[in-house]
């Protein structure tokens, strides 16, 4: 598995949803709110079940009680693979099962 480029992120990621990459980190983040704590906690527990079946596991982070950060790198890379490109649809398809 190899890095992908900054434009095959730019495009992969644009098919996915609203997910940034920062260059200097060469990680995808994403933000999202829920309607509070337990759906949060809930949606993270979701992911991290995911995570831990591909063996690629996100910093995921709740903010204020309601707000989960995501951001996704493959370290041992240094960048971006098709591992965080997966981390990111996972999220989306997760998030498509909320209100």
């Amino acid at each position: 598995m190899g890095l992908l480029k900054e434009d095959e992120i730019a495009s992969r990621t644009r098919m996915i949803g609203p997910w940034d990459y920062d260059p200097e980190e060469k990680m995808l983040v994403r933000e999202t709110t829920f309607k509070d704590f337990k759906e949060a906690i809930g949606f993270i527990n979701k992911l991290a079940e995911i995570a831990e079946k591909i063996n690629h596991h996100p910093d995921m982070t709740v903010c204020e009680y309601n707000r989960v950060i995501v951001a996704t790198t493959t370290h041992d890379k240094g960048g971006i693979t098709d591992n965080d490109i997966r981390i990111a649809q996972e999220f989306e398809s997760i998030l498509e099962t909320y209100d």
